[in-house]
């Protein structure tokens, strides 16, 4: 099953991805450890390192296995467990991470094709794969060329992933709306 799950800030989508991958997992009758947390933060500030830390803790005791891979994705599969559930937190960060703050060119034209390649590369080894994302675009704001270009990236990312999905949610105050389902699913 590969869900695509978007929301604001502080929406709620982290807390509904973790259960549902929990629900997937238990489900799916994958053997021990298989339940894989794919974590794309780079811990940077003492901001950061305290969300990172809630997230854990949140996570704390439910069977997750934290990896931590901040670019290059792919480079991960060769470290995944047998048929494995992941939940990738976060896809905005994984581009930022990419588009920024590599060690290549900055000058290099980015689009979303390798992100987007990677992932179906996870999708194709794992039995469940779950994508976590930040919805950006809603704050009618004009900003720079670098970031109006990430928002564009982002966006294409969105809308083939969701395209792609067999479930796309959107987070709301907590709230999971259903936005594309094409099976029927029942979780606790």
């Amino acid at each position: 099953m590969f869900v695509f799950v978007s929301g604001a800030v502080r929406s709620g989508k982290s807390s509904w991805a973790e259960e549902r991958a929990i629900s997937l997992y238990r489900a799916s009758g994958s053997p021990r450890g298989s339940l894989v947390y794919l974590a794309t933060a780079r811990v940077r500030d003492r901001e950061m390192r305290d969300r990172v830390l809630r997230h854990r803790e949140t996570r704390g005791g439910k069977g997750f296995k934290t990896l931590k891979r901040d670019v290059d994705i792919s480079g991960i599969t060769d470290r995944l467990p047998a048929r494995p559930t992941v939940l990738l937190e976060c896809l905005g960060t994984l581009l930022a991470n990419e588009m920024f703050e590599r060690e290549t060119n900055r000058d290099e034209i980015y689009d979303e094709g390798k992100i987007h390649s990677e992932i179906l590369l996870l999708k194709a080894r794992a039995v469940n794969l779950l994508v976590v994302s930040n919805d950006i675009f809603s704050d009618g704001a004009t900003h720079g060329e670098e970031t109006e270009n990430y928002r564009r990236i982002l966006g294409a990312l969105h809308v083939k992933l969701a395209r792609e999905a067999d479930l796309a949610v959107e987070c709301v105050f907590g709230r999971p709306f259903v936005h594309k389902q094409m099976c029927v699913i029942h979780f606790p």
